[in-house]
């Protein structure tokens, strides 16, 4: 174990997992290990610890001795036996481990400076950590400087010839990233990938059209679809052309984007979205889409982060 105050150098293809202990973080590093194998990098596996019990307390504010002595052997423990549990998946010479005085957010932050994703795992629902373990995951996955996996508890069923990639699609340059990083995952696994294009009709206060306004003129509906499947359909020649071994299936749906990338999750092994986007996704990262996404999927979300 590397005990350090700021993340070390590392090759840009590394694949950081932050680890607790925990169960939800288990499922995490788990899903780390195989994705660092497929990608053929190695795997870093961070532990975070702060320097008091106060969950907020400035990494730099003085202790006891006792106390960094107590949490050193603590976070020692925790490296440890995720490394064994990884060394069950990767080459051990692939894997390291570190931990880092400061709290988990700020330090998988810094660290995605020199990574090539970062993986934290979904909170645990209906327990007490679990606001601070959701502040933890939607922090890394909107502050972090490379792609963010978020991984949920529970048993993994990784993408493969019977299980989909999905990846929410809306036209833009940020959407388009997002389907190529999804086909390369696609790709290496032999998934099927799915593209998701959520369509709705705009609203008069430019948002989406609810229940009580009047109803939308047959050509302005017409309009509107036609727009979503000429740059969904664009966006799908693009993916075939760079992965033609890649089976590719389009699915346009009238709805709203969270909704529609739930329901196309189910079976699937892994959803993907881009940082940024128009139309359904024109959020900030963790705006209501995204957050929604994350918080909801019972699959692993990748979310892709534009240049």
């Amino acid at each position: 174990m590397t005990l350090t105050s700021g993340a070390t150098t590392r090759p840009a293809t590394d694949v950081v997992v932050g680890c607790d202990g925990s169960v939800g973080s288990d499922g995490a590093l788990d899903w780390a290990a195989q994705e660092a194998r497929a990608r053929g990098a190695g795997l870093r596996i961070v532990t975070a610890t702060l320097a008091a019990e106060l969950p907020f307390v400035a990494a730099g504010e003085a202790t006891s001795g006792a106390t960094r002595r107590e949490r050193s052997h603590a976070a020692g423990h925790v490296v440890a036996q995720a490394r064994r549990r990884a060394e069950a998946v990767l080459d051990p010479a692939r894997i390291e481990t570190t931990t880092i005085w400061g709290h988990p957010a700020g330090v998988l932050v810094d660290v995605s400076r020199e990574a090539g994703l970062v993986v934290v795992g979904h909170p645990e629902r209906g327990r007490a950590r679990e606001y601070l373990t959701g502040s933890v995951a939607f922090a890394v996955a909107a502050h972090a400087t490379c792609d963010v996996a978020v991984v949920p508890r529970g048993e993994l069923v990784l993408p493969g010839p019977r299980v989909p990639v999905v990846v929410g699609v809306d036209g833009s340059a940020h959407g388009d990233r997002a389907a190529h990083a999804a086909a390369s995952v696609a790709e290496r696994s032999g998934a099927p990938l799915v593209l998701v294009r959520a369509w709705q009709l705009p609203s008069l206060t430019g948002a989406w059209r609810s229940e009580a306004e009047a109803p939308a003129r047959p050509d302005e509906r017409e309009i509107c679809e036609d727009s979503a499947h000429r740059s969904t359909e664009h966006s799908a020649a693009a993916v075939r052309r760079a992965f033609p071994d890649v089976g590719v299936t389009v699915r346009l749906v009238e709805k709203h984007p969270v909704l529609a990338l739930l329901d196309a999750a189910e079976g699937a092994g892994l959803v993907v979205v881009g940082s940024r986007g128009l139309g359904g996704f024109a959020r900030l990262l963790l705006g209501s889409v995204s957050r929604a996404v994350i918080h909801h999927a019972q699959t692993p979300v990748l979310v892709v982060r534009s240049l």
